[in-house]
């Protein structure tokens, strides 16, 4: 073999090594595996900015309905925020929203748990719409998906189970991806709508009420008649918001009330929760009335009367006015803001816990129909009957839920009595003609009087004195006319004793002819006690001869000065109702606003707790009621004390 046949035998075998020691090599390199590379890294790297969520939903498979529930909340064109799949309600999200957001940003893979399809089961992160009869509701997840406002998914994941002895960590999936990760968020999810509305529906603090009505009439259908049941009007004293109530037309002598009933219809009304919503008809204004050009169209009245009724609503006329009025009677509740509320009770509710938030479908179309479907408008109550099997679904309900309508205005009666104006007191005749320097003032004040309807009265003791010769004021000032006679008494009776000379006018008015004879019988004995005064002071009776144009002065003065103090304070509480007058009506602005569209489903516990009859609170008063609080069996008596006090009084 020559050198060239060597070489290539050489380069042969070297090419046969290397080639067997890749693929030596090549055999014996770890696998990649599918999902280990991505431990670590970000879910949703771009997702960086909680405020670019404009919509999210949520979707979970109820138990109860057997069937994937999706719960929706969007900002629509003028940034309000509306639950899409509850006919657009108002919903309190945008902070829940932003704390859902910010919670997936960052949100990392902390390790794989399984890539396998048949594991989704084990650890909960099944669609919640899977159509497979296997799936077992533990076994399906919760799929959370956070958009832009342009439709773009920010976010979309399926939540499964906890991971046990690890908290606030979870299996998660991603809906295109088979493989289960574990992750750690800290996210409050829910599809409920009672959490993603505002909770406190009539905005109403118990403590504000002031005035209840329960008013128990109910409407006969059949006979298309009103049956008046007992109207309880409820009271709380002096319209402040503690105190004790009271019922109208009731005999405190023989009867007693019961507040605790009272307090806890008040304490529903404060806390009353609705479970669903129904958009009310169109044509049907804030104030429940029916807007005119309804009104003026027998055709579209007829059709919004039939909704109307399948809620257990009516239009009655009653003295010549149109009325709404609702199967179960009616609760009218004051605050001392002014606000009125009148809560309307309807028709029951019946369905599933989805249909109760949103309606049966059947209802939607119902009515969307002509007037030929209006002339069969008493067959939806009829067309429930069916439905009556799936109440026990609803494990929460007590009862029947109930419709519901609210109303609300403003009532500046509930504000208690408004301020009086006080009267401002008239010069006296003396000093009117002591010149214009002390009567330019007064004279300009009479006129606001007169015009706000104030009567001036006159004040002044010392105007009796230059009239005694004509003896008219004496009726009306008796005290002062005969002090008028006898100068050193004159300042003494109206200062330092007018009980004594009060009596006195009624003898001396019929006598005044004749006053000097029997003036010395009978003030004998009380001249005595004046004549000690005036030796104690001499200067007294010289003061009022002296000047009295000046007592008269000091007198208008002293009577003008708190005039002006109880003007001022009369301006004061004017200004401040004022005020309480423009928030009350802002108020109730906002309020009409926000019921204006709505029937709402309340709870049957909440009804049922607004039942109230007079037999219900009302009692016979006993002997034991009579007796004080806090000592039973009455007063104990104790030797050498006045009768009925206590030795720590």
């Amino acid at each position: 073999m020559n050198a060239t046949s060597r070489t290539l035998v050489f380069a042969g075998v070297a090419a046969v090594s290397a080639l067997a020691a890749f693929g030596a090599w090549s055999l014996s390199r770890p696998a990649v595996v599918e999902g280990y590379s991505e431990v670590g890294s970000a879910i949703f790297p771009d997702f960086k900015d909680p405020l670019k969520a404009t919509a999210l939903s949520v979707s979970v498979f109820d138990k109860d309905s057997g069937e994937a529930v999706s719960f929706a909340v969007k900002q629509d064109d003028k940034g309000r925020w509306t639950i899409p799949s509850h006919h657009n309600y108002p919903a309190e999200a945008k902070e829940r929203l932003a704390r859902t957001a910010a919670s997936l940003i960052g949100l990392k893979r902390n390790a794989v748990q399984s890539r396998s399809e048949d594991d989704w089961k084990n650890y909960g992160v099944m669609p919640p719409d899977s159509e497979s009869v296997s799936v077992k509701p533990e076994e399906r997840g919760t799929r959370i998906t956070l958009r832009d406002s342009s439709g773009n998914s920010l976010v979309d994941l399926i939540i499964g189970k906890k991971v046990k002895g690890r908290e606030k960590h979870f299996y998660i999936r991603e809906p295109e991806k088979k493989t289960t990760y574990i992750a750690e968020m800290d996210v409050n999810l829910s599809a409920k709508f009672s959490d993603w509305i505002e909770p406190d529906l009539l905005k109403v603090s118990q403590t504000e009420i002031v005035r209840l009505t329960v008013d128990n009439y109910s409407v006969d259908e059949q006979r298309q008649a009103l049956v008046q049941g007992d109207t309880l009007p409820f009271l709380k004293e002096g319209l402040k918001s503690a105190g004790k109530w009271s019922l109208e037309g009731m005999d405190t002598a023989a009867e007693k009330l019961d507040e605790t009933a009272v307090n806890e219809i008040a304490r529903n009304i404060d806390q009353l929760k609705i479970v669903g919503v129904r958009p009310k008809p169109e044509g049907l204004g804030a104030d429940l009335t029916v807007a005119p050009e309804v009104a003026r169209n027998p055709l579209i009245q007829q059709v919004l009367e039939s909704e109307m009724r399948r809620q257990g609503f009516f239009v009655a006329t009653m003295d010549g006015k149109d009325k709404l009025v609702s199967n179960e009677g009616e609760i009218l509740a004051g605050t001392d803001s002014g606000v009125k509320y009148t809560l309307y009770f309807g028709e029951i509710a019946r369905g599933t816990s989805k249909d109760l938030e949103v309606g049966l479908p059947q209802k939607a179309e119902a009515s969307a129909d002509t007037p030929e479907g209006d002339a069969a408008a008493p067959e939806p109550a009829a067309a429930e009957e069916p439905v009556k099997p799936e109440e026990p679904t609803d494990k929460d309900a007590n009862g029947p839920r109930r419709y519901m309508l609210v109303k609300v205005e403003f009532d500046e009666a509930l504000l208690g009595p408004a301020p009086q104006a006080p009267v401002e007191p008239v010069m006296p005749e003396i000093l009117r003609e002591a010149g214009p320097a002390s009567t330019e003032e007064p004279a300009a004040q009479p006129a606001e009087d007169a015009a706000s309807g104030a009567q001036p009265v006159e004040c002044g003791p010392q105007e009796a004195e230059p009239a005694t010769a004509d003896e008219q004021p004496a009726p009306t000032e008796p005290a002062q006319t005969e002090p008028a006679q006898t100068e050193p008494a004159q300042t003494e009776p109206a200062q330092t004793e007018p009980a004594q000379t009060e009596p006195a006018p009624a003898e001396p008015a019929q006598t005044e002819p004749a006053q000097t004879e029997p003036a010395p019988a009978e003030p004998a004995p009380a001249e005595p006690a004046q004549t000690e005064p005036v030796q104690e002071a001499p200067a007294a009776p010289v003061q009022p001869p002296a000047d009295p144009k000046a007592e008269a002065q000091r007198w208008y003065d002293q009577a003008l000065a708190e005039y002006r103090g109880q003007k001022a304070a009369y301006e004061s509480d004017l200004k401040a109702r004022g005020v309480r007058i423009e928030e009350g009506k802002k108020k109730v602005d906002q309020l009409s606003k926000r019921f204006a569209s709505w029937y709402y489903v309340i709870e049957a516990s909440s009804f049922e707790k607004f039942r109230i009859q007079r037999k219900d609170v009302i009692s016979a008063r006993t002997a034991e009621d009579d007796q004080p609080a806090g000592l039973p069996g009455g007063a104990p008596s104790f030797p050498g004390l006045p009768e009925g006090l206590l030795p720590n009084q």
